[in-house]
């Protein structure tokens, strides 16, 4: 048998690649083994850190400080060699956990934006993505992040809410401190230091939740089961607003110049924001989301009309939406209460990669547009054969052949009118270009035959047809990231008349290359669609799933907790 070696004389390949089997945690523990051990895995213990307390965050930036000093004879780590290895930092400010190290008070915001300033200061490459946790709108940090500077935090993370350490939400109406407490309203102050470009002035994402507590599982559930519309402490009141913002009038976000770097933005039940605070977010014309590409926006308090506005008035370059409406009293569509989602998300959609939109009703409109309901209802199509929630009525049975057959053809259709027009005006405008050049040369020559040049204008825009047909197919085949749909109804059709059997259909006529889902929770159904293949039933909980995962399910891997303990950074108290 060889002789054993020791793990702190096996090459750094070596030693990098064993590591990389091992959580953050256990590679801290390990450091601790030795001396020899603690320089060998040095650079990975250090590369991308994860600090999950605010006095791991006190002893890390001690660690740092100490790192960087020079003059420390017992510590041969030099500022250069810092400024290389720390590339990310993971921070986690949890007042829960805190607060009990601290008399109950929470961490000060002023002692978070000075530690990551020092660290910054000695390692300005890093990206931060700092995560508060456990969060209450009135209370620091959050309510004083507007007087501090936090640089180079690249994702900010806020989960914030009326929410108890073991996420129980229970309520005693006998509770004076929780009465007099600032309710969760429309709230102009919430928003200004994460948009106002200063307080955060390296930010492109923005993630804030007033559901979960903390971060939500890997198979967290759109279908949320607390009160979207309710303060979080128990209390019925509402999105109250004592400024009187939803009239237009009161106090605004003001600067919103941090909304120009932003590539994403999440935002999941917040009572703090409404359609007004909404428009000035991204309606400002001063200040556009040019960078802005994913936006989702879960059961937020906006009404129909400001969703429409922001279809017409994305920001340019927005590939990734997620838009889950959950008005309470929208029962039905009503064409004179307030415009018709559905026919503007199917034209908005046409080159999003991913979209999620989720109301309480949906039609067919997000399929079919006008000219292809005028071919159904031409050609016989039966009708008013729904029921409640898009059940088909009685016997009668949809002509889904019929239905494929009159759309396909109306399709074949707009798309060689299309064409036809398109080459109709290459060859006027060819021949009208050709007629002024022959003018100055007609003392020379005779004039261009016309029919050949309609001829070449002809072949030229057929082919440059083809060539955009073609890129379409392999921009969507050919994408890092599927295209995806996912449709969701809590209540059924915009008209009980229509057939969920219908919707279903729709979704398997839609693009090559795209994948459906679409889901009918009134009646606990939900499928998979892509043109091309056969549709196959889903189990509505997997349908339902926040990250919906289109491969064969796998037993969830281990996943460290920001609630567990601060063990990563023990050991760095030199």
């Amino acid at each position: 048998m060889g002789k054993a070696t020791s793990f702190d004389v096996l090459p750094l390949e070596i030693a990098n690649h064993v590591c990389s089997f091992l959580r953050q945690s256990e590679v801290s523990r390990l450091s601790l083994a030795a001396k020899p051990v603690y320089e060998l895995v040095r650079p990975i213990l250090y590369r991308h850190p994860k600090i999950t307390s605010f006095t791991s965050l006190t002893l890390f930036q001690r660690t740092i400080i100490q790192a960087t000093y020079m003059g420390k004879v017992d510590f041969q780590w030099s500022t250069r060699e810092c400024l290389d290895q720390t590339r990310t930092l993971e921070l986690t400010i949890d007042p829960t956990i805190d607060s009990a190290r601290n008399n109950g008070e929470p961490p000060a915001a002023i002692m978070v934006s000075r530690m990551i300033q020092a660290i910054v200061r000695r390692c300005p490459n890093i990206a931060i993505t700092l995560r508060f946790a456990h969060c209450q709108c009135e209370f620091t940090p959050i309510s004083r992040l507007e007087s501090e500077t936090f640089p180079r935090v690249t994702k900010l993370m806020v989960y914030v809410g009326r929410h108890e350490p073991d996420g129980s939400h229970t309520h005693d109406p006998n509770d004076r401190r929780r009465r007099n407490r600032i309710r969760c309203c429309p709230n102009p102050a919430f928003w200004r230091p994460f948009v106002n470009g200063i307080c955060f002035p390296d930010c492109k994402s923005l993630e804030i939740r007033h559901f979960w507590a903390t971060t939500p599982p890997d198979h967290a559930s759109l279908d949320l089961k607390k009160n979207h519309r309710g303060d979080y402490g128990g209390d019925d009141l509402g999105f109250y607003d004592p400024h009187g913002i939803q009239s237009g009038g009161g106090p605004t976000i003001g600067a919103t110049d941090g909304l120009k770097r932003f590539e994403s933005i999440l935002l999941e039940s917040p009572p703090e924001l409404n359609s007004s605070l909404l428009m000035q977010l991204l309606g400002n014309p001063k200040s556009v989301a040019s960078n802005l590409a994913r936006l989702e926006l879960r059961f937020c308090n906006l009404n129909e009309e400001t969703i429409s506005k922001l279809l017409y008035h994305a920001p340019p370059n927005l590939k990734h939406l997620v838009l889950l409406h959950s008005n309470q009293s929208y029962h039905s569509y009503s064409r004179q209460a307030s415009p018709h989602l559905c026919p503007l998300i199917r034209e908005f959609a046409k080159n999003m990669v991913h979209l999620e939109f989720a109301a309480p009703t949906i039609c067919r409109e997000l399929f079919f547009d006008d000219l292809e309901r005028l071919s159904l209802r031409q050609s016989g199509i039966a009708t008013g054969i729904g029921a409640t929630g898009g059940v088909i009525e009685g016997t009668n049975k949809l002509d889904t052949h019929l239905i494929r057959d009159t759309v396909q053809a109306c399709r074949k259709q707009k798309k060689t009118k299309y064409r036809n027009g398109r080459v109709k005006e290459a060859i006027t405008m060819a021949k009208a270009k050709t007629n002024s050049a022959s003018t100055s040369s007609s003392l020379f020559g005779g004039a261009p035959n016309q029919n050949n040049i309609a001829t070449r204008a002809h072949r030229d825009t057929e082919f440059l047809l083809d060539e955009e047909e073609e890129q379409r197919s392999r921009l969507i085949e050919g994408s890092k990231t599927p295209w995806f749909r996912r449709i969701v109804t809590g209540q059924g059709l915009c008209s009980n008349d229509d057939t969920w059997a219908e919707i279903q259909l729709a979704a398997d006529m839609e693009e090559k290359g795209v994948k459906w889902v679409v889901v009918n929770k009134y009646l606990q159904i939900a499928s998979q669609h892509s043109n091309g293949k056969a549709s196959i039933g889903l189990d509505l909980r997997q349908a339902l799933e926040e990250k919906f995962d289109f491969k064969s399910r796998t037993t969830p891997g281990f996943t460290d907790s920001i609630d567990g303990s601060n063990e990563e950074f023990d050991g760095f108290d030199l």
